[in-house]
């Protein structure tokens, strides 16, 4: 019993009272079954062209566009499908390498500029067909490249190719349960805009969300809903 207290305590000083309570509900679902579970995830947005310099020095890292690079996608640790979705859809793979010629991949980010098929949950993401937003679906750090700059060098570079299209605004969900994400997110200037809550009940999926379609229960052949997600009303 102490030891789930000093867990549940560590959870909510780095998650929240509520998100550490959701993730202990979500941990008793899965232990009653495997095919039961509860999700959290924030609505993103983060104002493209405000970024500053990270003051890293010049030539340390080396980020480039791979999306249509076969030998880099391979190196993803994500399914074939999950890429081939991405790269069909206009999606943009931009990935970190160290500046001295290794070809070992140290992080990447994914933008896509239309509707979004997410692969964890069912449904759709999509900017609004109104303004100048993408969404960033997809960004990762390689666990021996963490706790430097990669994270940041990733998203100037995501930043300045958002600027060249003319965007403003870059939407994504981040799991509440990852506050060192969240955190990461936040320090560059992204705002919550929203929650979208999941509830897994054998193979179904109960959607919960403060925006349409609100509520959604969906099966694996059936329909998936679509969500709009809509930035601040200004970028101050």
């Amino acid at each position: 019993m102490t030891r789930v207290l000093q867990r549940f305590r560590s959870r909510r000083r780095d998650l929240g009272l509520a998100n550490a309570l959701l993730l202990g509900l979500h941990g008793a679902l899965q232990r009653l079954n495997d095919h039961l579970g509860l999700a959290r995830y924030y609505l993103l947005a983060q104002p493209v062209g405000q970024m500053h310099a990270s003051g890293n020095r010049p030539g340390r890292l080396q980020i480039r566009d791979i999306t249509e690079d076969p030998a880099a996608l391979a190196q993803l640790p994500r399914a074939t499908e999950q890429v081939r979705y991405r790269q069909e859809h206009g999606g943009v793979c931009l990935a970190a390498f160290a500046a001295n010629g290794e070809t070992h991949m140290l992080g990447f980010i994914w933008l896509l500029f239309g509707p979004y098929h997410e692969n964890e949950h069912r449904c759709v993401l999509q900017p609004p067909p109104d303004a100048p937003c993408a969404l960033d679906v997809d960004v990762y750090v390689f666990p021996e490249a963490r706790g430097g700059l990669v994270f940041a060098e990733l998203w100037q570079a995501a930043d300045r190719a958002l600027q060249e299209r003319g965007i403003e605004w870059s939407l994504s969900r981040i799991s509440a349960f990852n506050g060192s994400s969240l955190r990461a997110h936040e320090r560059l200037g992204a705002r919550r805009i929203g929650s979208l809550y999941f509830l897994q009940l054998g193979r179904s999926e109960l959607l919960l969300t403060g925006r349409p379609p609100f509520l959604a229960l969906t099966r694996p052949d059936g329909h998936v809903p679509t969500i709009t997600l809509h930035p601040p009303a200004n970028r101050a």
